[in-house]
């Protein structure tokens, strides 16, 4: 009896999808596009009443100390170019929160759009405003000591240009670089020349394994990171209030030239000191916080915290949405700790590589001891109830924060997220696994969704469903549901249309800039916009051998390389000749110390960026014999038979449908 109500039940709904075709009416008729439904504008009028709207204590601060704006706020590159526009974001001042953005999320985009320099404190500059990240100039005794470099040249020249007109002209003694992201490291060579750092007329001065994380977490995986970075800087997405708004933690990144520097000096220990151009520097290391590679440091003479990215005006990423290493919240909150119990009591001022600057030493205790105590709460109670049986979603779906926690706009997931950070402290402790037998050999995505639409009666049966769940306003489960017929059929419209509508609904509430940006993108991509190909961030002629070999394995197609063997000598010149041997075995490569009498296959001699790029494709070694600067002795082309064995990623692959879909 059950069994024919079920496939009555089933032929009603393909009738019912029949007649409806047939009508001219389909499940996608009459679906929103860059409108607020009526649950998504409840659902943010709600938000209002949750917040201390009245609280204008950061609109003070953001305005603080204004010196100027750049002159034109375009800044372009050498070739005409547009990097960064400070204006992007003027349609967000004074204007209360449309529906279609979380009007938290509005608040602090309103208060990332500020843009100029401005002065912090005697002898203390930020340029905000023009990039996601900030550059501070600290005034020494005879030059700058500039912290962070933004993530385009062309944006940290335009800072420091603006700096010596409206300050007076210095030159550039040192860059600090607080940590291994790109938008911190990337304008280095906007401010100093490689002469100068050559001839050591500025030092660099990064954490212990800057080089190494700047370059494993931006090349090795740089390819899936910077597609789904896409997704969540909303970078494919237009300006305005149902589209791109800022990333939370700042306004949107610049699109200009990225660089690297090679530290001079590292600092490898909490309590190094150094004196810098006249300005004792104590340094506090803080590696497994915001990054791998990171610190903070306190000017004793100016009674001055640079917090670089671990304390700011925002709950920061655990995990970030575009994929990276999942940091420890007790680690985190240990490090700020750490820094309460260095500095707590001496600072007059703190500021960040984000966000803006904090005054008084009241607030700045108070600021570091709520998000220390947010970050602890995260890790404590995810393993109170991982320890009760709960999953990653479960944990995620029931923890909030205290009210004397959660209701601070410092501690609201502008960028990381409650739920995706809890769900990374899962990760971090119990990996992928949540224990249920079950779903420990989980079908593929596409098999899955396959199987998933055929016991739900098909396509048609699952739309109706995901139409009813849209029109009551359960976009989560809409997405969720109508995912199937997506990655089972990539080319439903309807689907398409359907799961997309419900994607903009939950952007249009996201209060976190990351999880917006995923939704929006992936409506975008789902109603026909053309994927957006990842950036590249690192060069592999930009780095050391030894990790442009390693990013070369990861490269290696075993279909192509079964059977294969190679032996190549590598003798590398520059600075400091290095020799190594190459060799290929089992698909994979490894680098070791030449060893005398061993049979090569051939020896190559050139430099670091000749090799990068070779491996990166930009060039194949009989080009470069030609031109003089390679010599090889045995096979010829003995490195370029390697690079034919390379599967070079997809700068643009599918995240919102099966990859399947487009090979």
């Amino acid at each position: 009896m059950i069994a024919s109500e079920t496939a009555l039940s089933r032929l009603a709904s393909s009738l019912t999808a029949a007649l409806l075709a047939l009508a001219g009416h389909t499940i996608a008729a009459d679906l929103p596009v860059g409108v607020a439904t009526d649950t998504t504008r409840a659902a943010n009028q709600a938000v209002l009443q949750q917040l201390d709207f009245n609280d204008r204590d950061s609109f003070d601060a953001v305005n603080r100390g204004l010196i100027a704006k750049l002159p034109d706020a375009r800044i372009k590159s050498k070739d005409g170019k547009l990097v960064y526009d400070a204006d992007n974001f003027a349609f967000l001042r004074d204007k209360p929160a449309p529906d279609t953005v979380n009007p938290s999320f509005w608040r602090q985009s309103q208060l990332n759009a500020e843009h100029g320099l401005y002065k912090v404190a005697d002898r203390i500059y930020q340029f905000r405003g023009y990039d996601i990240a900030n550059m501070t100039l600290i005034q020494g005794d005879t030059g700058w000591i500039i912290i962070d470099t933004t993530t385009s040249t062309e944006v940290a020249a335009a800072g420091l240009k603006l700096a010596n007109e409206k300050l007076g002209q210095r030159p550039v003694k040192a860059v600090i670089i607080t940590h291994s992201h790109a938008d911190h490291f990337g304008g280095v060579l906007g401010v100093v020349s490689p002469d100068d750092i050559k001839n050591k007329k500025v030092e660099i001065i990064a954490p212990v394994g800057f080089l190494e994380e700047s370059v494993s977490e931006n090349l090795y995986a740089g390819n899936a990171m910077g597609r789904r970075a896409r997704y969540s800087y909303g970078d494919g997405l237009p300006l305005g209030a149902s589209g791109s708004i800022g990333t939370g933690l700042g306004v949107n990144l610049s699109q200009g030239t990225i660089s690297i520097a090679e530290p001079t000096r590292t600092i490898t220990h909490t309590g190094e000191q150094l004196t810098v151009d006249g300005l004792d520097i104590v340094f506090q290391n803080a590696p497994g916080t915001e990054a791998p590679a990171e610190m903070l440091f306190y000017f004793p003479q100016l009674k001055a915290l640079c917090l670089a990215e671990d304390s700011t005006y925002v709950m920061h990423n655990l995990y970030t949405l575009r994929g990276a290493k999942v940091r420890s919240p007790l680690v985190w909150a240990n490090t700020l700790n750490t820094t309460l119990e260095l500095f707590g009591d001496k600072a007059e001022v703190a500021f960040a590589s984000h966000t803006w600057p904090t005054w008084g030493n009241a607030k700045i205790r108070e600021h570091l001891s709520k998000q220390r105590d947010m970050y602890r709460f995260i890790n404590d109670q995810t393993l109170r109830l991982a320890n009760q049986g709960y999953d990653a979603e479960e944990i995620a779906e029931r923890l909030t924060l205290p009210d004397a926690l959660g209701k601070e706009f410092y501690n609201r997931g502008y960028y990381g997220s409650l739920k995706h950070n809890v769900k990374a402290t899962y990760q971090l402790y119990l990996g992928f696994f949540n224990g249920n037998p079950a779903t420990l050999d989980a079908l593929p995505r596409v098999d899955a969704a396959k199987r998933y639409v055929e016991a739900m009666g098909g396509a048609a049966q699952v739309l109706q469903r995901g139409r009813k769940a849209f029109d009551a306003g359960d976009y989560r489960w809409t997405a969720e549901l109508v995912n199937h017929v997506v990655y089972a059929d990539p080319g439903n419209q309807e689907a398409r249309a359907l799961q997309a509508a419900a994607l903009e609904q939950l952007g249009f509430q996201a209060e976190s800039a990351t999880w917006r940006g995923f939704y929006l993108m992936g409506a975008n991509e789902l109603r026909g916009a053309k994927p957006m190909a990842t950036a590249t961030l690192v060069d592999p002629r930009a780095v050391p051998v030894p990790m442009a070999v390693d990013y070369a394995s990861t490269l290696i197609d075993p279909a192509r390389a079964v059977g294969k063997h190679k032996r190549i000598g590598l003798r590398v010149t520059g600075a400091e000749p290095q020799s190594y041997t190459l060799t290929l075995e089992n698909a994979v490569l490894f680098l070791n110390k030449p060893v005398a009498g061993e049979q090569l296959d051939s020896t190559v001699t050139l430099t670091a960026p000749e090799f990068g790029a070779i491996v990166g494709g930009m060039a194949k070694t009989a080009d470069l014999v030609k031109k003089g600067t390679v010599k090889v002795e045995g096979e010829a082309d003995a490195l370029d038979q390697l690079a034919a064995l390379f599967d070079r990623p997809d700068p643009a692959f599918p995240l919102i449908e099966p990859v399947t879909a487009r090979k």
